[in-house]
């Protein structure tokens, strides 16, 4: 009887504790992320009420059902895991506050929402527990999906029986026929500004800088001149964007029927070829005549080639060869496709044995040689001039300009002398928190050993301030808290396009349902998160922090380049653009196969959980 009234007890107790937690959550949904400031500044106690009631959006009867869904999830998941993961509630919590943080300086460009007053402290606290709860409840239903082994019978299923024969060649079809309605109906393609200066370095008409990687100048130069010589300046356009369209076709599906091939669910395979297929997103690129889609595919294969050799962890002289012309093709599309590749290919190198040790060390030394011949030797050759050393500083130009317009006061004049000589001091007013272009381009030159010293200096003064500007120039990429695709769809020609005579062959009422399909995916609910650059980011920590859990670092090999590209994001001159996240968010389809086929190729997970 004693024990039927403790049992009784305990579930009333675990009751009241998640309607607590399930109304904190949706409350955090519903919270406005306002600086709440008080109506009645004479009345403490009211003067709080007033602050708690515009702190947070007026409830409607969607809140019930989400009080009522996360209640029911916190039920399901206590009684499935007979406990709480200390890690993962850590981990949830972590990533809570991230978010909570982005939001604050996507909204204020400060941490005001956090720590403006004792208020801001508790309110910002409470979401983050909130969201705390939801992330935890994610993260423990995506953990058990992985976890399950699911059936498939053998031979596979009757069902869709051609698509699953072919699946290489059915899924690139169908990524090339969604795509092509892009292409045509916004015939011959949008155009950018980094491409017309690409253009006019390979038709000679303004200075060779490897500001821009060559290689893609000259893939959009060739192409575009044979176009024009066979039709027009149009299909030259036309030609590029055909370009990068079949190859992603190619690749995207050759990631898939590698998953599929490794025994992956016929299932997930379908809706990654679907992602890729339907998403307005690769439909706008596919459009783009510029040079990210193309590195986002060769990125992708890149992956594919890595991915035969940290499965088999063997190295044959065939995969080697691919491992190699895969990487040194993604480190010419992209200034910055270096930076993935070569700590991948460390990691490999100490991952594997023998045979294939020394297999993946020669990849890594030939695609070193290659580079630096390339960079050093050839394209000063060439006349090629180097990129600008500006941009690789756009965290600490970033740094020093917010330094300079929060505590210009506190300036030296010595420092002011050394700054003005690496950056002009008068421009520094010019800084925005969110794009670094206006203080990349006071660029001069300068003693940057100098600089350096007082930069280091400064953030021993003001560390706070340091942090603020590399938040405020990432939030996009370390929280989902914005939305972006980057490629648009062209209305109106640039004046350079109308000199080359590329014109939109068809008028806008043609193009219009590609512009509503864009908008639509930017603002629909659910499906915008699909351009959230954010939540691929988010995607890749989890998959990593499974990894970690269950004790396959092995496998985390697949996941270095593209963290990797999440730092190089991080350092990007946006803080919120989908253009530079693309390479991660086009391998998330085979991370996600490769964590699940990782944590069931052998034995049974639990037995390896910490």
């Amino acid at each position: 009887m004693d024990r039927d009234k403790g049992t009784e007890r305990v579930k009333r107790l675990r009751g009241i504790s998640f309607a607590i937690l399930a109304c904190m959550a949706t409350l955090a949904l519903l919270c406005r992320f306002e600086v709440a400031v008080g109506g009645l500044p004479e009345t403490s106690m009211f003067n709080g009420f007033y602050k708690v009631w515009n702190s947070f959006s007026e409830p409607d009867f969607l809140d019930i059902v989400v009080f009522g869904a996360v209640l029911r999830l916190l039920w399901t998941v206590a009684d499935r895991d007979k406990g709480i993961y200390a890690g993962t509630a850590f981990f949830s919590l972590l990533l809570a506050g991230i978010l909570v943080t982005s939001i604050s300086f996507k909204k204020y460009n400060n941490g005001s929402f956090l720590i403006a007053n004792k208020y801001q402290v508790l309110l910002s606290g409470f979401c983050i527990i909130g969201f705390g709860v939801l992330i935890y409840l994610t993260l423990r239903t995506v953990y058990y999906l992985f976890e399950r082994e699911l059936k498939e019978e053998n031979g596979r299923s009757e069902s869709f029986k051609l698509l699953r024969k072919h699946f290489g060649g059915s899924g690139a079809l169908i990524i090339f026929i969604c795509w092509l309605p892009w292409i045509l109906l916004n015939y011959p393609g949008t155009g950018m500004p980094d491409t017309f200066v690409q253009l006019q370095q390979f038709l000679g008409e303004s200075e060779w800088t490897a500001w821009q990687p060559p290689l893609s100048s000259y893939l959009m130069g060739i192409l575009f001149t044979m176009g024009s010589r066979i039709a027009d300046a149009n299909f030259g356009c036309f030609l590029y964007c055909l370009l990068h369209t079949c190859v992603g076709a190619w690749v995207f599906s050759l990631s898939m029927r590698k998953l599929y091939d490794m025994g992956i669910s016929f299932k997930w395979c379908m809706t990654g070829i679907l992602f890729f297929a339907l998403t307005p997103l690769w439909g706008a690129y596919a459009q783009w005549f510029e040079k990210d889609l193309l590195y986002a595919e060769i990125t992708l294969l890149q992956a594919v080639c890595m991915l035969e050799v940290v499965k088999k962890k063997e190295c044959s002289l065939k995969a080697g060869i691919l491992l190699a012309l895969s990487g040194i093709l993604s480190c010419f599309l992209r200034n910055n496709g270096i930076y993935a590749l070569i700590p991948a290919l460390i990691v490999l190198a100490v991952f594997v044995k023998k045979v294939a040790r020394r297999r993946v060390v020669t990849v890594l030394v030939v695609t070193l040689v290659v580079y630096g011949g390339v960079t050093k030797g050839i394209y000063p050759a060439l006349g090629i001039g180097g990129a600008p050393i500006s941009e690789a500083l756009s965290i600490p130009f970033q740094q020093t300009a917010r330094y300079v317009c929060y505590f210009g006061d506190e300036v030296t004049d010595y420092e002011k002398e050394v700054i003005d000589n690496v950056l002009s001091y008068d421009n520094l007013i010019n800084y925005n928190p969110v794009i670094s272009d206006p203080i990349k381009n006071c660029y001069k030159g300068g003693n940057l050993a100098e600089y350096f010293d007082v930069w280091f200096g400064m953030f021993l003064k003001h560390p706070g301030s340091y942090m603020a500007a590399i938040i405020n120039k990432s939030y996009g990429y370390i929280a989902p808290v914005s939305q972006d695709i980057g490629a648009w769809v062209g209305r109106v020609p640039y004046d350079y396009e109308k000199e080359k005579g590329i014109y939109h062959v068809f008028g806008e009422n043609t193009s219009e349902i590609l512009r509503q399909s864009w908008n639509i995916s930017l603002h629909l609910p659910l499906i915008r998160y699909l351009c959230t650059p954010g939540l691929y980011s988010w995607i890749l920590l989890v998959l990593a922090a499974l990894l970690i859990r269950h004790r396959k670092f092995g496998a985390l090999i697949m996941l270095v380049p593209s963290l990797m590209n999440l730092l190089v994001c991080i350092a990007s001159p946006l803080a919120s653009a989908m253009r530079y996240e693309l390479p991660i968010v086009a391998t998330i389809p085979l991370l996600i196969g490769w964590t699940y086929y990782s944590l069931h190729e052998r034995g049974n997970v639990d037995s390896v959980c910490i």
